[in-house]
């Protein structure tokens, strides 16, 4: 006789509960796991979608930054010039007063004093356009020159305005004709406009040159209205001919100074005099001056600024990212353990109804009425 159910107690009716818990467990952690790592995934997703896009606008701050810092270089180099020129200026004061000495010798001061002047405009266009504030003008209408750079993301600009630290001038003669000095070289040339041909002249032995002179020793001042600006000097091209006489007006830019010819060649006490008063105006134009370096200053820290507080909150921005992206992903974390617990609750609950009804219905399993004998 071969009973069917074998089992006293009901085992194979309600399976192995410990068993089949673990298993329903097991497959609840895995099914939570991989939802959770598919929310995970779209928070990380949204995370990095948004940190993308600040380092992008970052950059592009960074990018506008760049030009912000060329134009406070530019600002710094021109104070340092400013700085340098007021050191020379300091200089030919003693260059002016040794002129005057006894046993100096004037031409040797006034070529020294010719060497400040270029030092001066040297100094003045020693910066290239893009970075000079101080110099690099417009020698047609001595228009200043002129730095532009981006202030924001958008297409608006900043523009500063230059100034001319340096010392330029020209003579426009009454025959139309301009007398241009080719600054750092100690040269003047004549051209039939500002920017026109050179002039000729003929030698006594016939040769014919560019009408060009050296403003150390081949020219001198006549006369002078500074109230007119009526200027009359004479240039000499061939020391066996008489020198050529020149009338017009004196126009100039920057800190007012001339060449050591303007002021007699410092021989003169009248042109050491003028020399000294050239000098301390020039002194007052170059601390006129500055103050558009300073209102400059000011323009480009204030642009600045702005860049930086955009900057510092995007920073905040990428930290509240990620704080945002920790703060979602424990969420889930705290969700998916959540539920976890409460199917495991479940589970429990019905592991230990099951086990009443295996204990309810035992006796009914064991009673020999049930036993079915099965005879050969």
């Amino acid at each position: 006789m071969v009973g069917i159910l074998q089992a006293g107690d009901g085992s194979r009716l309600f399976g192995t509960l410990p068993s089949q818990t673990n298993i329903l467990l097991d497959n609840i952690r895995a099914n939570t796991a991989e939802r959770f790592q598919a929310e995970k995934k779209a928070v990380d997703d949204v995370a990095a979608a948004r940190a993308e896009a600040i380092d992008a606008e970052n950059e592009r701050y960074i990018s506008v930054k760049a030009q912000i810092n060329n134009a406070m270089i530019a600002v710094e180099n021109g104070q340092e010039s400013i700085d340098a020129i007021r050191t020379t200026l300091l200089e030919m004061r003693t260059t002016i007063a040794l002129s005057g000495e006894a046993g100096e010798d004037p031409e040797l001061r006034a070529a020294q004093f010719d060497g400040q002047v270029n030092s001066i405009n040297n100094e003045a266009n020693s910066m290239g356009p893009l970075f000079n504030l101080v110099g690099a003008i417009n020698r047609i209408d001595y228009s200043p020159n002129q730095i532009e750079y981006r202030n924001s993301l958008g297409a608006t600009q900043t523009t500063l305005t230059g100034t001319h630290i340096g010392a330029d001038y020209r003579i426009k003669a009454n025959d139309g004709t301009y007398w241009i000095p080719e600054l750092g070289t100690d040269t003047i040339t004549q051209r039939s406009d500002i920017q026109g041909v050179i002039q000729k002249t003929t030698l006594s032995e016939g040769t014919v040159i560019d009408k060009m002179a050296s403003t150390r020793n081949a020219i001198k001042l006549v006369s002078y209205d500074e109230n007119t600006k009526d200027i009359v000097i004479e240039v000499t091209f061939d020391p066996t001919q008489p020198p050529e006489t020149v009338t017009g007006k004196l126009e100039g830019d920057g800190i007012g100074l001339m060449p050591a010819f303007f002021y007699d060649g410092l021989k003169t006490t009248a042109g050491r005099q003028r020399a000294f008063a050239a000098i301390e105006k020039a002194e007052i134009e170059l601390t006129s001056r500055a103050t558009q370096l300073v209102q400059n200053q000011a323009i480009v820290k204030r642009d600045n600024q702005a860049i930086d507080n955009n900057l510092d909150r995007l920073t905040k921005d990428k930290t509240k990212n990620l704080m945002d992206q920790l703060s979602e992903t424990e969420k889930l974390q705290i969700k998916a353990q959540q539920q976890i617990q409460a199917m495991y609750y479940n589970l429990e609950t019905l592991s230990a109804q099951q086990q009443n009804y295996v204990q309810a219905f035992a006796g009914f399993v064991k009673s020999p009425f049930l036993q079915i004998s099965i005879r050969a």
